[in-house]
């Protein structure tokens, strides 16, 4: 019996120890598991910041190709206006040759109409160059942020007709022109400079004429030209910053071809043309928006007019 009874003390004592080495080994399991726990979160947490980077990363990548885009369209728009530049010089340059050639001829005798008619084409391709380098002139200064002296106190409506007058739009052909004054807007004394507004409101006018005009394109095709309009509206109008300072704004709207919402920024910028079949340069609009900054305005294109393009050019009362 004794010797049965060590045997079963001796048994228990090892089960004792074998439950005891039992706990500690589930002790040890559950601080590799809380080990494992910490380990998956802290990947957790750095598969994340990785997949942040990478988001980021992914994100900056489009934004270069973006701008790698924009710029391989901005060196092609140069190009484009260089080439489009050095055109209309030297189409008028050929001109003036052609007509020196004329009177400078020896014995050459011109009846009074054809002299008049070399004059006037002397006088007129003299005028397109001037006019080429005065663009070219106002571009180069058309990045500067610098504010533009503000001398002069002018009617608002004088700058609308000294703009339409500027512009010769008044004697275009191929569309009807006219002028409306809002309530109120016609004693309305601008501090501003006068030339610096007419030139950019003229700007304005320019481009109205030239994209009611038929393309090249469309002409000779028999399709229905549909006579242009442009209406040229100045009104008193709140600032959308500060509800109680009033602005003067020139609104210039066509039924020509339109603007695409999606580019009401971007023609704005230098040498953007959206339409390669009608003439000019890519310029109008980004002097003439620098110019109303420039004055303390703005000049934004209205996309909620549907009817062709309107532009709002503002100028601070």
């Amino acid at each position: 019996m004794a010797e049965d009874y060590q045997a079963l003390l001796e048994e228990n004592r090892q089960l004792k120890e074998q439950v005891s080495q039992l706990q500690e080994d589930l002790k040890l399991l559950e601080q590799n598991f809380d080990n494992m726990s910490e380990g998956y979160q802290e990947s957790l947490l750095l598969f994340d910041t990785l997949q942040e980077t990478y988001n980021e990363l992914q994100k900056t990548n489009a934004e270069l190709e973006v701008a790698r885009q924009r710029a391989e369209e901005s060196s092609r728009m140069k190009t484009d206006f260089i080439q489009q530049i050095s055109h209309e010089i030297r189409t008028p340059l050929n001109i003036l040759s052609g007509f020196t050639q004329i009177v400078t001829t020896p014995g050459m005798e011109l009846d009074d109409a054809t002299k008049a008619e070399v004059s006037k084409g002397i006088t007129d391709n003299t005028a397109r160059i001037t006019g080429l380098v005065n663009k070219m002139l106002e571009l180069a200064d058309a990045s500067s942020q610098a504010e533009l002296e503000r001398n002069d106190d002018v009617l608002g409506v004088q700058i609308a007709a000294q703009a339409a007058d500027e512009s010769c739009i008044t004697m275009a052909t191929h569309l009807t022109f006219d002028i409306q004054i809002g309530e109120g807007a016609d004693m309305v004394m601008l501090h501003t400079n006068l030339d610096q507004s007419v030139r950019a409101l003229s700007l304005l006018l320019d481009n109205a004429m030239k994209f009611t005009r038929p393309a090249e394109a469309a002409l000779g095709t028999g399709a229905e030209v549909k006579p242009g309009k442009v209406l040229l509206s100045v009104c008193l109008e709140a600032s959308s910053d500060d509800p109680s300072k009033q602005l003067l704004a020139f609104v210039v709207e066509d039924n020509g071809i339109g603007v695409p919402a999606e580019e009401a920024e971007r023609i704005f910028d230098e040498f953007v043309q959206l339409d390669e079949y009608y003439d000019g340069t890519g310029i109008g609009l980004t002097v003439a928006r620098s110019i109303a900054r420039r004055l303390d305005g703005d000049i934004i294109l209205d996309t909620s007019y549907t009817g062709g393009a309107r532009f709002v050019m503002t100028l601070p009362v």
